[in-house]
């Protein structure tokens, strides 16, 4: 009769070693995850207290000449963008542009929370846990949707500020415009962890089926 081959009992030293990879991961994330907190309190305060600033296209009929050291008659540099800083009372802009840090934040800081969340199930011998997989496919719909709608939130911001200033949108000698939204402007990092942690979603909700097919046959 031929004898079975079970897989190897892990042994102490490989749980302690596994539960401390465990730990060291929860630290970097959560680590990472106050850092990416407190550097968006810091750029919210900046922006509600330090003034608006929008970057825009400079239009003008025969182009506005940069004159830099080196422009000859064959080479020649013109300014085609202009930052604009603002400390009047764009009050909608400004909350619009709070609203899409907020945005982006919550996405990241959700990223975070499904990392330890694994971890914490790993640890626990719970490795396919229906709320870990729940918790994948929510961060994923975050992330796609936070790739579209913060910087959509962002372009609406300056669109209004642009409106508020008194600059001139068109004719003259001098003009600012601002540029289109587009799907170049969706956020690239966003949408890539969206799509990423969509697909390990997939491959892990396959994984809990496996297993429970392989229980229920033992």
């Amino acid at each position: 009769m031929p004898e079975s081959t079970l897989p190897p009992t892990p042994t102490r030293s490989h749980r302690a070693g596994g539960r401390a990879l465990l730990v060291v991961v929860m630290a970097l994330t959560s680590t990472a995850a106050l850092a990416l907190l407190l550097n968006d309190i810091v750029r919210i305060a900046y922006l509600t207290r330090g003034g608006y600033t929008l970057e825009l296209a400079l239009g003008s009929p025969g182009g506005v000449p940069a004159e830099l050291q080196g422009d000859n008659a064959a080479t020649t540099s013109q300014f085609w963008t202009v930052l604009v800083s603002s400390s009047e009372n764009l009050t909608t802009p400004t909350i619009l542009q709070v609203v899409a840090i907020a945005l982006t934040t919550l996405t990241f800081l959700a990223a975070a929370a499904v990392i330890v969340l694994l971890c914490a199930r790993l640890w626990a011998g719970r490795t396919f846990a229906t709320s870990t997989a729940i918790g994948m496919l929510a961060l994923s719909a975050l992330a796609l949707v936070a790739s579209l709608a913060a910087p959509w939130l962002c372009h609406r911001a300056d669109a209004i500020a642009l409106e508020q200033l008194d600059y001139a949108t068109d004719g003259g000698e001098r003009w600012v415009s601002l540029e289109r939204f587009d799907l170049g402007s969706i956020d690239g990092s966003l949408l890539v962890l969206g799509i990423v942690v969509l697909l390990v979603a997939l491959v892990y909700s396959g994984a809990r089926r496996l297993q429970r097919d392989s229980d229920g046959l033992v």
